[in-house]
């Protein structure tokens, strides 16, 4: 009879408690909502609303002011997919990504390695190899452009001392490629070596200690500890260098301005030469939708295969 009467008592506590916590839950939400609010803002107006107005205007054709004149569904589509200009841009665009993303990261871990090991000066190489990350895109541009300007670059001078036959590489469709695929890869080394940097900072030197004592080369130290233990900071890496080389276009506008012979008319470039040059907002918008599609679906494949090989600790 005693319990009967506790439980009694009891349970008009639990239901006001109850009542309570949802009026907590609401209001911190809303609270939420107000702290969120600038930030929801800014993402609607300057990424949700051009995103739609990109769709939109891929499915209309546009006349000689750039304004949408009528309806033409997917013929923008089917009309990017024949140009062969858009077809080479794509190709190039992949061979570009591919290079530039395993580059990048294969450089930035020998260096970060490099400097984990105890050598002298090691913190002014930290300092060194991490300072691109305070160059612009545009500087960085420009400096490329000066080491092989034809006339008075450093590089270019220095084909000349060494008598090569081809010394202006900007004219090479070769040569162009590689100018961008080296300034590409110095641009993105800052931000991959400080985040590999303390990744490798945080493998326990116990596991390189027993490695040695069994007797394993650096190679085998390497693959077998160092790689899956920063593993996770690999497969971030990866997502960001490959999303961010497909988005190429400062390093294009000033250094080669897609030539020679649109070898390096990338994609991003080509979709601003069709907006801005051509005034013709339709096809550059279809553009801007199958490069995000592209990315998505390069996305999805690494979160979807590669992850797999992640080691979580």
């Amino acid at each position: 009879m005693q319990s009967r009467k506790t439980a009694t008592l009891h349970t008009p506590n639990i239901k006001l408690t109850a009542v309570k916590s949802k009026l907590n839950l609401r209001q911190n939400s809303k609270s939420a909502l107000w702290f969120l609010a600038p930030s929801l803002i800014i993402l609607l107006i300057f990424t949700f609303y051009p995103m739609v107005v990109t769709v939109i205007n891929s499915l209309f054709a546009t006349n000689v002011r750039g304004e949408n004149a009528r309806f033409v569904g997917l013929a923008n589509y089917i009309q990017i997919f024949k140009d062969p200009v858009f077809i080479k841009s794509l190709g190039h665009t992949f061979a570009y990504v591919f290079i530039t993303s395993i580059l990048t990261i294969m450089v930035a871990l020998l260096l970060a390695r490099l400097v984990t090991q105890r050598i002298k000066g090691q913190a002014f190489f930290r300092t060194a190899f991490a300072s691109t990350m305070g160059i612009s895109a545009a500087v960085a541009s420009i400096l490329f452009l000066f080491l092989f300007n034809p006339s008075v670059g450093l590089v270019v001078t220095f084909l000349k001392t060494i008598g090569a036959k081809q010394t202006n590489l900007l004219v090479s469709p070769t040569g162009a490629m590689f100018i961008l695929i080296l300034s590409s890869v110095w641009m993105g080394l800052g931000f991959a070596f400080l985040n590999l940097l303390g990744a490798l900072q945080s493998v326990p030197e116990s596991y390189y200690e027993v490695a040695e004592i069994a007797g394993w080369s650096n190679w085998m130290q390497t693959w077998k500890i160092t790689v899956p233990m920063i593993s996770p900071t690999l497969f971030f890496l990866f997502v960001v260098e490959i999303i961010g080389k497909f988005k190429t276009f400062t390093a294009v506008d000033l250094i080669t301005g897609g030539g020679p012979d649109n070898n390096t008319n990338f994609v991003a470039y080509k979709i601003y030469q069709d907006a801005f040059a051509s005034h013709n907002f339709g096809i550059a918008s279809s553009e801007a939708i199958v490069l995000t599609i592209v990315i998505a679906i390069a996305t999805w494949i690494q979160f979807r295969y590669t992850e797999r090989s992640v080691f979580y600790k």
